[in-house]
């Protein structure tokens, strides 16, 4: 009895990770390379799913096998975390890669699918917004290798190296962007102040000098430039809809939703180039409700809020006079 509900569980979720309409038998032929009487034969429980079988599922439905097998309680929420590559080695060649693979294949996947959507409510820019920028991103792999601390914590500027992996990796992230039907993004009023004031905090101790400064300044002047279009326009060079907005209250962190037909997914900032991210549906329905209840304390600045556009991209402009 207690295998018939283990194969039961087991097989209810591979549905539910299934998009509509996807046939979960031809799945299985496909994912396990088994005939389709071998196939039957397990899912009616006349022969038993090996481990290897069970792992090879749970690697391309990107779950747990814990989820796979029922082992969450309804109160409790799985996350995932990839930590960086070549931990052990040293970070600035590899330039931090932390690719967060399961929400990168949820978010491709939802790039095929019409009215597709991805929200970002936003404290910092991403990288996938800043990669097109060297100094922005090489202060943000600055700061995150001297906040990791060990032995780039005496890293200099001038040493961080962008490994051009980390690169691949946005303009991958970026092309699956492009694909979505609808991205909205909420930024935090101080997002560009809370830049200052990192950039100001590490030239206070010596660690940026003048000319890093400038060229930092430069950079963020340039991506100011481009949201500003993007915000008038609602158009990026990903040419799909854009809605930017002004949050009216701060938020402690970045809180990323992908919806579509055929997957749902969610992410939460941490570690400043780092996400936790999960596909539960509950997790996601909590994180899409609290970027929603965002949305409705800020402010479109999207072909709408012209004057309150040119009031914010005006004072940005103001701040970075000050660096």
């Amino acid at each position: 009895m207690k295998e018939e509900l283990l194969l039961k569980c087991f097989i209810e979720t591979m549905r539910l990770k299934l998009a509509p309409g996807e046939n979960l038998a031809a799945y299985l032929r496909q994912v396990l390379s088994l005939g389709k009487e071998a196939v039957y034969r397990r899912l009616r429980g006349d022969v038993p799913f090996t481990f290897e079988e069970a792992a090879l599922i749970s690697q391309h439905l990107r779950l747990s096998l814990d989820e796979l097998l029922g082992g969450f309680s309804p109160a409790e929420v799985p996350f995932y975390f990839t930590r960086p590559a070549n931990e052990e080695g040293p970070p600035v060649q590899e330039g931090v890669k932390n690719f967060n693979t399961r929400e990168e294949i949820a978010q491709a996947r939802a790039a095929r699918e019409p009215g597709s959507e991805s929200s970002f409510a936003l404290n910092m820019f991403p990288v996938v917004l800043i990669h097109k920028y060297a100094h922005l991103l090489r202060f943000r792999l600055f700061k995150c290798l001297h906040q990791r601390g060990g032995g780039d914590a005496t890293i200099a500027y001038g040493e961080v190296v962008i490994h051009e992996g980390l690169l691949q990796y946005a303009r991958e992230r970026q092309l699956a962007l492009a694909r979505i039907d609808h991205i909205c993004m909420i930024l935090d009023r101080m997002i560009f102040e809370y830049m200052v004031n990192d950039i100001q905090s590490f030239a206070r101790a010596g660690l940026l000098d003048p000319g890093d400064v400038a060229s930092i300044k430069r950079d963020m002047l340039l991506l100011l430039d481009e949201l500003e279009r993007m915000a008038a326009t609602g158009q990026s060079d990903m040419e799909n809809k854009l809605e930017f907005y002004l949050s009216d209250i701060n938020f402690e962190s970045t809180y990323t939703y992908t919806v579509s037909n055929a997957e749902t997914s969610c992410a939460i900032g941490i570690f400043s180039m780092n996400s936790i991210y999960s596909l539960n549906h509950e997790m996601f329905r909590a994180v899409k409700e609290w970027v929603d209840s965002l949305k409705q304390l800020s402010c479109l600045i999207t072909k709408a809020g012209e004057v309150y556009r040119w009031q914010f991209f005006k004072k940005q402009r103001e701040l970075l006079d000050t660096l």
